[in-house]
């Protein structure tokens, strides 16, 4: 990948960093740490790919190890969300069924 595509990337998973932090701490929902530990993960992969570091942890690449840990926890978030659009939709649905006249 070239460097400007991985500056580029870096910019954007520092910007979901910064604003997933916000609004945990507004909400005070820990749903958007889990978001902002992805991020912080994404953003290392790609800072260390960007200035070449590469050092080997536990007889793995840490690129390799951060990676796997970005893919965690990013299959954390993705079912937290499912999990919360989920019961959104179920609980409007259960809302509008009380409305409607029998």
């Amino acid at each position: 990948m070239s460097p400007l595509a991985l500056k580029v990337l870096l910019i954007i998973f520092l910007t979901h960093l910064a604003v997933f932090i916000v609004l945990g701490i507004r909400r005070r929902q820990a749903y958007y740490f889990s978001l902002a530990v992805t991020f912080v993960l994404l953003s290392l992969v790609t800072g260390f790919r960007l200035t070449g570091i590469n050092t080997v942890v536990v007889g793995m690449e840490l690129e390799v190890v951060l990676r796997a840990g970005a893919l965690l926890a990013a299959a954390v978030s993705l079912s937290w969300t499912a999990t919360r659009v989920w019961r959104r939709v179920r609980d409007r649905r259960g809302r509008t069924a009380r409305i409607r006249p029998p």
